[in-house]
């Protein structure tokens, strides 16, 4: 064994090689998937999975869970690309259930007006009703994909122009090698 290899050095080592191996098997349709969200996302183009209702409304929804503030939100990062581009690749096994959730979300809005939609509330009503739903597998599924579309890699559909590692300080935009930032600049690999 060679003295230079130090326990971080063979972990690390392991984790290239592991990333790799990963990177080798879903990189075609990693990067068609991301080619297209970015194409959708630059263009404003029509959805791959989403009626144009579908994307309203569950645009409408990520932006109270990610709202715009005196900072961008998840309307300015592009959440709702994301969410429909993922919908078409690696979530597309969940398509049924995330449509299932969005309708039965819209019909607990008001039983009184079955066609009542989520978007059509002002900003405190759409709080209040979020909050009653926090839990179910429908606002749990909207906000993971909102999370994931607002902090993902630009080329995954959502990020747009990077603003939420803007917005967090992270210097790393795509180059994935230490250090990443401030706080690991000096640790040795």
């Amino acid at each position: 064994m060679n003295p230079d290899w130090s326990r971080r050095r063979f972990i690390g080592s392991g984790g290239t090689l592991s990333g790799a191996a990963w990177l080798k098997l879903t990189t075609p349709g990693l990067v068609a998937a991301a080619a297209s969200a970015c194409d959708a996302m630059e263009s404003a183009s029509a959805f791959v999975n989403l009626s144009e209702a579908q994307a309203r409304e569950l645009s409408a929804i990520s932006a109270r869970l990610i709202p715009t503030t005196s900072t961008p939100g998840a309307i300015e990062a592009g959440v709702i690309h994301f969410i429909d581009q993922s919908l078409a690749g690696e979530m597309a096994a969940e398509r049924a259930a995330a449509f299932q959730g969005l309708s039965e979300f819209l019909s607990g809005l008001n039983p009184e007006q079955p066609n009542r939609l989520f978007s059509e509330l002002d900003a405190a009503d759409q709080d209040a009703y979020l909050k009653d739903r926090e839990g179910t597998d429908f606002f749990e599924f909207m906000r993971l994909m909102t999370i994931y579309g607002f902090f993902a890699m630009s080329s995954h559909g959502g990020n747009r122009d990077h603003l939420s590692w803007t917005l967090i300080g992270f210097e790393g935009h795509g180059a994935w090698t230490p250090p990443f930032g401030h706080y690991d600049s000096e640790t040795e690999v």
